[in-house]
């Protein structure tokens, strides 16, 4: 499999880094409850970390009649009589991983990401499929098609969790945020599951090993589980009854708990979380998930005599990047101007993130193209070019690069406030016609960056020459 393939090159260098047996995967992801926001949003931030130019599409799929859902490991799920629209980034193809959906968000402002997360125990090849089981894009995208809110989507994934298991994977999560809260689930193998809902005024994170810690039983409004978690730990030895009950230490990796290659960026990016101040807004993830700890003794690429991706720490933005998200979920607003995943195609500090909303009715061609090898007119390639292009010369090119992103950037926030309040205005006269604006809005906004992509290659060029 080709997420196998692309592991094993990164346990080289986990092995390297910190002189052990078990990789670690990829992926950060942010969850900030409404208090903590400057207008009341729910914010969700994910970087995905796929690498092996594991080329993104866009998409957008429309509300339809539900029918069998063919899993990627045998046998089907069976949809609710009609799914819900959403609009996705995802692999170009469900084989090459394998999985497709990488970010997603529905009709309801449910907005979903993961993360890659070892369990206690696993099979000797950790991406083995287990026959009829649920293969990580698989919980992502039948919870969108399904969830009318994050607490009906961790219970959709509880349930696909203990009725068919988790398939291909060592273990996994998922942060899902709706404008009212957010809520991690951490799924294990073996058909077990815990889930923890993330306070309003709390930002939380998750790196790449299992976090829910001890777990309520008494609480339901903050926790959730599986209905044999306690007596399938006790069975296997894991657990005993007379000690409080902690997720992770009973159905993690203890490896994985311990190793910096999740901790570190437990205390560097929820310390950066929490110097935000009294709130904490989608510029400030966007800024978090750009990060390579400049500023840090942990920034160990020498004022960028080398690459930042190239350095001996795990950090937040990577070469590996393949497509990073910050999601706004407004319950206030209609859903289809409410809900809005700013998305930056690879690696964020060399790329720029662009409103895609809920109500668009489809994306360019361009954003919709590629595969892993290199693709004339993908959006992906333009920027997968652009940004390998200036991690060659980190300290001569990102300068540049980045100042013009910033300038793209803060035009489009500036333009955020009007163009909501336009397609407010025609929702209320007719919502197609504000979808149709929303459409033109984002598409254009799209093409513009790639053009800029493409024209940033050549300024970056003349630059070393």
């Amino acid at each position: 499999m080709k997420r196998s393939a692309a592991l094993v090159c990164l346990v080289t260098v986990v092995l390297l880094l910190f002189g052990t047996g078990v990789a670690w995967g990829a992926c950060t992801t942010i969850i900030v409850g409404k208090d903590l926001t400057p207008d009341g949003s729910v914010l969700i931030a994910h970087n995905e970390e796929l690498g092996d130019d594991s080329c993104q599409h866009f998409a957008v799929y429309p509300a339809r009649p539900g029918g069998e859902y063919e899993l990627y490991s045998g046998g089907t799920v069976t949809e609710p009589c009609t799914t819900y629209a959403y609009i996705t980034s995802q692999v170009f193809s469900k084989d090459y991983i394998p999985g497709d959906v990488t970010a997603g968000l529905n009709e309801h402002q449910v907005a979903i990401f993961n993360n890659m997360a070892y369990s206690r125990v696993y099979p000797d090849d950790p991406w083995e499929v287990y026959p009829g089981g649920v293969i990580w894009t698989e919980f992502n995208q039948l919870a969108l098609q399904a969830a009318s809110s994050a607490r009906e989507a961790v219970q959709i994934m509880g349930y696909l969790c203990e009725t068919r298991q988790l398939s291909a994977d060592p273990g996994t999560m998922f942060g899902i945020a709706d404008p009212d809260e957010g809520w991690w689930i951490e799924i294990a193998r073996g058909g077990q599951w815990a889930a923890v809902r993330v306070a309003d005024d709390e930002s939380s994170m998750r790196a790449n090993c299992l976090r829910i810690g001890e777990i309520d039983f008494t609480d339901t409004d903050d926790f959730l589980w599986s209905t044999h978690l306690i007596d399938y730990a006790v069975a296997m030895g894991w657990y005993d009854p007379a000690e409080p009950f902690d997720f992770a230490e009973v159905y993690g990796s203890e490896e994985s708990l311990l190793n910096p290659y999740n901790t570190l960026r437990h205390e560097l990016v929820q310390g950066a979380l929490d110097a935000c101040g009294e709130t904490i807004g989608k510029a400030d993830l966007m800024r978090i998930l750009r990060w390579h700890y400049e500023g840090t003794e942990y920034d160990h690429s020498d004022c960028y005599a080398i690459s930042p991706h190239s350095t001996d720490v795990r950090t937040c933005c990577r070469l590996s990047t393949e497509v990073s998200v910050v999601a706004q979920l407004r319950g206030w607003l209609p859903s289809e101007i409410g809900g809005v995943m700013w998305m930056s195609l690879k690696t964020p500090c060399s790329s720029v993130y662009v409103p895609w909303y809920m109500g668009i009715t489809k994306v360019p061609e361009a954003f919709t193209i590629g595969t892993e090898q290199p693709t004339e007119g993908s959006a992906y390639w333009a920027f997968r070019d652009l940004v390998h292009a200036v991690d060659e010369h980190y300290a001569d090119t990102s300068p540049t690069v980045q100042h013009h992103w910033r300038q793209f950037e803060r035009k489009l926030f500036r333009m955020q406030a009007r163009v909501e309040r336009q397609a407010l205005a025609m929702y209320a006269r007719d919502p197609d016609k504000a979808a149709a604006y929303l459409t033109r809005y984002s598409c254009k906004e799209g093409m513009r960056s790639m053009r800029h992509a493409l024209w940033l290659q050549e300024r970056v060029a003349s630059l070393v020459e």
